[in-house]
């Protein structure tokens, strides 16, 4: 078939895995009401009567802004005040000794992009774990970078750090800079955290593998579900590690209000970069805004003034973090139910620690989905296994999923 597109766009299409098993589930709930379907595909949290949850104070905050703050521009790297913010709400307590920098992004997926495309030579590998978020690969493709991937557990499920430094030194061989992908806390799809102990393992590791000054890596640390990952002081613990390492090892996390601050649509967050050079943490703003202008232009400028409102007010923050901390508990209670439930029926799953996704491995992932949504229980098929939503269930419907699930599986 002709194509009106230019080469490198020839073919494009992919029908998202999340919306289109969503919209299944939507069909279902039509024809079947509410209460008899498990809707366990979209990664928002909603309450115990499947309502959307917000937070109040950010709803009471962004009400409040002038018209003026909401629609109009933003600089083009973001606003100051809120990059300031967006550095003091990532790091807490515990930001490195090093040079910061921060440059305003669409969520987390801007800083993504910019990290995939700026640190990483056309043609060449991207390193991600196996078990990923889908768009890794789709902003690689799009970019013209491919991935290769490492594998995320060994066979006793526990983080694979052969197998990512295997991959890295791999890349290096051949690439002198390669971008590594890590989504910890409360990884997307699995739930699963990196310790601390964990950390310092990796980053020796990794500073072992670039001891020759023109190899470099850009490590990219997805951090979207941070604030559901466990007491918030010590999710962040592992961040004061940034800090001393060599200079042609470049830091970079992803900062995202979406999850946060329940504002997904609303489409902020910020790219940080971290770096033991002075120099190297400009480059990293001015390479990084410019791409800004290049792509998007500006971003949000009431997303931003929404964050700059909520952190100079200790009072409101507390507020905030007092709601949202009884937000993950709930998701905390609902994962508990189910994993007991799974450990109960012999169901197994990826270690999980925190956050908004359960995932079970499976060798037959999409007839098993299709299996379960016979009876009204969707959930999104992923290469290697099925992932639920843990965040969207509500809680009474969470007794006999894990069992159905193990059922479907062992029918196959």
């Amino acid at each position: 078939m002709n194509s009106m597109n230019a080469s490198h766009a020839v073919g494009k299409h992919e029908e998202d895995a999340v919306f289109s098993v969503l919209k299944a589930a939507q069909e279902a709930i039509a024809s079947f009401g509410r209460e008899k379907v498990i809707n366990g595909t979209i990664g928002a949290i909603y309450d115990d009567q499947e309502r959307f949850s917000t937070l109040f104070k950010v709803n009471e905050i962004f009400s409040s802004l002038s018209p003026e703050e909401i629609m109009n521009y933003a600089p083009i790297s973001g606003l100051p005040d809120f990059l300031a913010a967006s550095i003091d709400i990532t790091f807490g307590k515990h930001r490195p000794e090093a040079f910061v920098k921060a440059v305003a992004t669409p969520g987390g997926t801007g800083g993504v992009r910019h990290v995939f495309y700026n640190y990483s030579e056309q043609g060449s590998k991207i390193l991600i774990p196996d078990w990923y978020w889908g768009p890794y690969s789709t902003i690689a493709a799009e970019h013209l970078r491919e991935v290769q991937k490492y594998a995320l557990f060994n066979n006793d499920y526990q983080f694979n750090i052969a197998s990512l430094v295997e991959g890295l030194k791999s890349l290096l061989h051949f690439q002198d800079n390669v971008v590594v992908v890590i989504n910890t806390p409360a990884h997307n799809p699995t739930g699963y955290s990196l310790s601390f102990p964990q950390w310092e393992q990796l980053l020796a590791e990794i500073v072992g593998c670039v001891k020759e000054k023109q190899k470099r890596v850009i490590l990219l640390v997805d951090i979207a579900y941070i604030d559901y990952a466990g007491e918030p002081d010590q999710a962040r613990e592992f961040m004061t590690l940034f800090g001393g390492l060599p200079e042609n090892i470049l830091v970079t996390i992803a900062f995202s209000m979406s999850k946060s601050f329940l504002c997904y649509g609303l489409r902020s967050g910020s790219l940080i970069g971290i770096s033991s050079n002075k120099g190297y943490a400009e480059e990293f703003f001015n390479t990084n805004a410019y791409s800004n202008r290049g792509v998007w232009s500006n971003g949000t400028r009431g997303a931003q003034r929404l964050l700059t409102e909520i952190i100079k007010n200790k009072d409101v923050l507390v507020s905030i973090n007092k709601e949202r901390e009884e937000l993950r508990l709930l998701i905390e209670k609902r994962a508990g139910l189910f994993l007991d439930e799974a450990k109960a029926s012999g169901l197994n799953i990826c270690p999980y620690n925190a956050g908004f996704f359960i995932t079970v491995p499976c060798e037959q992932p999409a007839i098993t989905a299709t299996k379960l949504a016979a009876e009204n229980i969707f959930a999104v098929p992923l290469a290697k296994g099925l992932r639920f939503a843990i965040c969207s269930i509500p809680t009474y419907k969470i007794p006999g999923l894990a069992s159905k699930t193990k059922k479907a599986l062992t029918e196959i």
